[in-house]
């Protein structure tokens, strides 16, 4: 794993919310969403009902964009990559917290509750403590 990758992973450790961005017709469209799940490889999984407007906008378009930043740490990432969804019971399984019920009453097996899980092609991580402006960058 690289210093890059495992300093990303690290950080999204430290934070439950992200901005991630999907294509609305040709123009980007930005929400906030809760991290359920970063594997090794820094693949981001997330949950969504599945008649939510960006499912349609995910289904049209494969290219989505993470952001977050750290005002304390004055730590932030951008990672650019593609989006795949899940509905079958294992990978509802591996992402299900108890607190996701208010959200998708019939629990793991809720018919709307959807696995967004994005896999970043390009990673850009930026310590503006410690080192500047420029992010280091990694394409994956």
């Amino acid at each position: 794993m690289s210093e890059i990758t495992k300093k990303t992973i690290d950080y999204l450790s430290t934070v439950k919310t992200v901005s991630v961005a999907t294509c609305n017709n040709g123009k980007p469209s930005c929400r906030i969403m809760e991290i359920q799940k970063v594997d090794p490889n820094l693949k981001i999984s997330f949950v969504a009902r599945k008649s939510a407007p960006k499912m349609e906008q995910i289904n049209k378009c494969k290219d989505a964009c993470i952001v977050s930043h750290n005002a304390d740490t004055m730590i932030d990432i951008r990672l650019f990559g593609k989006v795949e969804t899940f509905d079958d019971h294992e990978s509802r399984l591996s992402v299900w917290e108890d607190h996701l019920n208010k959200y998708f009453p019939g629990g793991v097996d809720d018919p709307e509750l959807i696995v967004i899980v994005f896999s970043p092609e390009k990673v850009e991580y930026r310590n503006m403590k410690t080192g500047g402006l420029e992010p280091e960058t990694e394409i994956l």
